[in-house]
């Protein structure tokens, strides 16, 4: 007979193991599904998948919720402000603290602020060189939330009572 400290250790590796599973299919996916799109970017969306992907639905809708809002603030924020500054340190440190700011009017949730904040600095740095990566950005990760959502809570729904693990 196994203690249930074991059957625990064994049922955190089962659910470890799908969510391993479900994270690869939908990468490819989303991956696919951008390319289809015209994506020059189209990593953006597994990462967007594997970043969504949490232990529970709620906490993957709340993730998911606030990856989207933080993506769109980001790239529309540094979009507009790219016009004006210079890509240099002190312009993204500028835009951050604006673009993070406006974003505690929308919500209080550390999440989204950290989501602007990378939106801010990767399309600093990449969209001089591409001129797409602000739009691919934001489509992508419409792209790869929307697998996410629909293979982790609709084809292989995590369990009603899984609780999330300390780690997480």
């Amino acid at each position: 007979m196994k203690t249930a400290a074991a059957q625990s250790s064994q049922a955190q590796l089962v659910s470890l193991a799908a969510t391993i599973l479900k994270m690869a299919l939908a990468s490819g996916i989303a991956w696919e599904l951008a390319k289809l799109a015209g994506s020059r970017h189209p990593f953006l969306a597994p990462v967007s998948v594997i970043l969504c992907m949490q232990p529970s639905a709620t906490q993957t809708l709340q993730f998911s919720y606030y990856r989207v809002l933080g993506t769109v603030i980001g790239v529309v924020m540094t979009a507009l402000a790219a016009i004006w500054l210079p890509l240099a340190s002190w312009a993204m440190a500028l835009v951050i603290v604006v673009a993070c700011s406006l974003s505690l009017i929308a919500s209080r949730n550390p999440t989204l602020v950290r989501e602007v904040a990378l939106s801010v600095v990767l399309v600093l740095a990449l969209q001089p060189q591409s001129g797409t990566y602000g739009f691919d950005r934001v489509r992508d990760t419409f792209i790869g939330v929307a697998v996410a959502l629909a293979v982790h809570l609709l084809l292989f729904p995590p369990p009603k009572n899984e609780q999330p693990t300390p780690s997480s």
